[in-house]
């Protein structure tokens, strides 16, 4: 299975200028078929609407699309798709803020992928805080039991 191993920009990542090409690129080789859309890549901008302009190009492990110089700054949302050369699906999402406002950049924390559905960040923090809250029980409970 391919796996992310390096994206412009990163997650998180705060960026100035707003960017005008994005790619990520992947462990292994993607697919392409003669005609067929196999790969996809969206990025949608702080007011919803889609800013690239390009059909995505592949290239080896790394997908690419150019972004709208006339974009908003704010919260980008990055939606991708791709099939690896072993022929798994990989989509997710992720997200990064450009603004002129960012005099530097952030280092990202990495970015999630699922084979076969899309991760959204909000599940994952929801699961976040189940298990934050159920070790605070635990450890309620030990330490109630010892006094």
């Amino acid at each position: 299975h391919v796996e992310i191993v390096n994206s412009f920009p990163e997650q998180y990542a705060n960026v100035n200028p707003i960017p005008t090409q994005l790619w990520i690129e992947f462990s292994g080789n993607l697919q392409t078929l003669e005609g067929e859309a196999v790969n996809s890549i969206e990025v949608i901008d702080s007011t919803g609407i889609a800013v690239n302009y390009q059909d995505p190009v592949i290239s080896g492990g790394r997908i690419t699309t150019k972004i709208s110089g006339q974009s908003a700054p704010g919260v980008f949302t990055v939606i991708y798709r791709v099939v690896g050369d072993d022929g798994h699906v990989i989509e997710g999402e992720y997200t990064f803020n450009a603004s002129p406002d960012y005099a530097e950049v952030q280092t990202p924390t990495p970015i999630n992928t699922t084979e076969q559905s899309s991760s959204t960040s909000a599940s994952g923090i929801l699961i976040g805080v189940i298990v934050l809250l159920l070790c605070a029980g635990l450890f309620m409970r030990v330490k109630n039991r010892s006094k």
